[in-house]
């Protein structure tokens, strides 16, 4: 039996299970490991402290996957990370995406994540593959905790500049962000950019959209047509019907935008994720070939 450690890089935290056997014997938790994130140095601290938890002794392979991990430069840092900490195993290094299905136990599907950022990634049973967005917030991530946070921003600001009163959304927002007067907005944002920060704001605005607040409805009405294109796109390129998984903590814990989305995709299976990507990991782990050895 196979001894292989399934390791999630999330925005916040990176989660690893060990198993064998494909069935999990230890698990643990560190910061987050996000290259791209935190940097090399930090993310090969945080990696320490996950393996210091778990061990690494006679493990044959080892899955990891990382939001942003695209480019073969990137791919190939985070690999060396875990090659060096782990010798004599194989890695393998995927985007995050791919983890849902595999945490799903499906080889066919649509894995649709909402979290910091977005990206629809499919894959059929013949290994065919298509992606859609997970271009990082300067260019994409439509529909993330992220972009409705800024979409309730850029709201404020444009009744600002309208000369309109301040709204419940405006009043929420700022009472979020410790923020007296909607003026201060523009360099708050400014100088606070954590992605992360500014994603967890999001539930401000879902939670005046369940209350019927207009102007929030319409930013989570936004990003469900964008969720929705995103895996309609990827369902499209791989001509399938379903289904789709719903991952990342944004579209996870929001029941308001999981509706909004299935409704969007009404021909479509809508799952929400019902595991922790790193058991996808696991499993990614388990049956990669023994030849591939890196």
């Amino acid at each position: 039996m196979r001894t292989v450690i399934g390791v999630d890089i999330g925005g916040s935290k990176t989660h690893g299970i060990r198993a064998v056997g494909g069935e999990p014997v230890a698990e643990a938790v560190a910061g987050s490991a996000n290259v791209a994130a935190v940097g090399l140095a930090e993310a090969g601290r945080q990696l320490d402290a996950l393996f210091a938890q778990l061990d690494v002794r006679g493990v044959d392979a080892v899955c990891a996957g990382a939001a942003g991990a695209d480019g073969t430069e990137s791919i190939a840092a985070v690999t060396r990370l875990f090659a060096d900490r782990v010798p004599g195993a194989q890695v393998s290094v995927v985007h995050d995406a791919r983890l849902v299905l595999g945490a799903e136990g499906l080889d066919e599907g649509v894995s649709l994540i909402a979290g910091t950022g977005s990206v629809a990634w499919g894959r059929r049973v013949d290994g065919t593959e298509a992606r859609a967005g997970g271009w990082g917030h300067l260019l994409g991530d439509e529909g993330s905790g992220y972009r409705v946070a800024i979409d309730a921003v850029r709201h404020a600001l444009d009744r600002m500049d309208a000369g309109a009163p301040v709204d419940a959304l405006t009043a929420a927002l700022l009472s979020s962000c410790g923020l007296a007067d909607r003026t201060e907005l523009i360099d708050f944002v400014y100088v606070r950019q954590d992605r992360r920060y500014w994603a967890e704001r999001a539930a401000v605005v879902t939670g005046l959209a369940a209350r019927g607040d207009p102007a929030a409805a319409g930013i989570i009405d936004v990003a469900a047509d964008a969720l929705a294109a995103l895996a309609t796109r990827v369902l499209d390129r791989l001509d399938l019907p379903g289904p789709v998984v719903l991952g990342g903590g944004f579209a996870v814990h929001q029941p308001l935008l999981q509706r909004a989305v299935r409704e969007r995709l009404d021909g479509s299976e809508v799952r929400l994720l019902t595991h922790a990507p790193a058991v996808g990991a696991v499993r990614l782990a388990t049956a990669l070939p023994e030849m591939e050895i890196l």
